[in-house]
Formats: C-alpha cells, sequence, structure tokens
C-alpha cells in the first residue's frame, strides 16, 4: 500500500507540472522587450532614426545598447550603430533618436538588428540572455526592421 501512494503523489506531482509548464510558457511569450522602428526622416545631410521602445519584460533595465547595421537599397552594409536605449523600466515606453551620418534617407533599404551589446538591470538580477530572447522587432517606418 506504502508503494502505491507512493506512485499517487508521484503521478499527482507529474501532473500539476505538465498543466503549469504551458501557463509558464505562454506568460514568459508575453514578456517582451519591443524595439519599433518608428520614423526615418532626413534632418541635414543625415537619416534621423526614430525608435519606440517598450518594456513588458517584467525588469527594470538600468543599460541596454543595442547593435544595429544600415543596409542601403543594394544590400549593402553602410553604417553600424552600437545605441544606448536604457534605461527603460518595466512597463515603460522611451523614445530615442539616432542619427545615421552623412546618410540619404531614401537610400536606406533595411535595418537590421545585429545584436545585444549590454542588458543589464539595477538592483535586481537580469539573465544575460533577457533582452536578446525577449526581443520584439517592428517597423512603422518605410525601412524594414528585422533581426
Amino acid at each position: 500500500m506504502g508503494l502505491a501512494r507512493l506512485f499517487k503523489a508521484a503521478l499527482s506531482a507529474l501532473v500539476v507540472v505538465a498543466i503549469s509548464v504551458p501557463a509558464l510558457a505562454t506568460d514568459m511569450a508575453e514578456k517582451r522587450l519591443l524595439l519599433e522602428l518608428n520614423k526615418v526622416e532626413s534632418v541635414g545631410g543625415d537619416c534621423r532614426t526614430t525608435w519606440v521602445v517598450n518594456n513588458t519584460t517584467g525588469k527594470n533595465l538600468e543599460k541596454v545598447k543595442l547593435d544595429f547595421v544600415a543596409f542601403d537599397v543594394d544590400g549593402i552594409v553602410v553604417r553600424r550603430v552600437i545605441a544606448d536605449m536604457g534605461p527603460i523600466h518595466t512597463e515603460h515606453t522611451r523614445v530615442k533618436l539616432f542619427d545615421l551620418k552623412d546618410i540619404d534617407c531614401g537610400n536606406v533599404g533595411r535595418v537590421l538588428m545585429n545584436g545585444v551589446r549590454t542588458c543589464e538591470g539595477g538592483s535586481a538580477a537580469v539573465a544575460p540572455g533577457l533582452c536578446a530572447d525577449s526581443l520584439q522587432t517592428a517597423s512603422r517606418a518605410a525601412v524594414p526592421f528585422t533581426q
């Protein structure tokens, strides 16, 4: 009888875990660091890019540096930028502007999210891959923005 009870307890625990894992995965799938290329506009001889960053990761991010690469309309790399997007606290939205120096906006064919250089929280620990794993890209501009 002791073995039967142990088996039932183990089976019950397994069922609880099996039910909880999809719920946890769904919850984590909704936690995102949304990075949107909102607008590109010519300013002097530069191409100004406007970015909207929305943090729903559940973590305050004090330092966020992202690696972007701009390609021309022929697919040739024209500029690489390491952009400081932080701090961006949880459930907040920020707008950042960066100029692509000496580049005509009409010559920018796409922008690539090349990687996460820095992702750090304040006093709370942030998992190293949090920014990269939760990053979601979007573009409202005429220029595509991809990962």
